[in-house]
């Protein structure tokens, strides 16, 4: 792995706002608006690779939620408050494009 490939596991993407919208649809347990999302973004398009990519953003967006909770206490309203500031941020990123 490159130095760029690490840099590139770890900086802002264009797909944050997506990302950080999933992790709080997760959070809410919100399954329509995080399918929602996956197939507005690649996801659930019905083919063997979308199922594997799905199933493999399903397991990452399950993780960060857990990681999230774990971190702040499992105090779900910490969390949120969390989550939004995220959303906030790529938000305006996002306006910017």
């Amino acid at each position: 792995m490159t130095e760029s490939d690490t840099h590139a596991l770890i900086a802002d993407s264009g797909k944050s706002l997506a990302a950080a919208s999933l992790i709080r649809a997760a959070i809410c347990d919100d399954a329509d608006t995080g399918v929602l999302i996956m197939r507005q973004n690649g996801g659930y398009a019905g083919t063997d690779e979308s199922t594997e990519l799905s199933e493999l953003t399903l397991a990452v967006t399950s993780l960060a939620v857990r990681v999230l909770l774990s971190a702040n206490g499992y105090n779900v309203g910490k969390t949120m408050k969390v989550i939004e500031q995220w959303i906030e941020r790529y938000g305006r990123g996002a306006s910017h494009v």
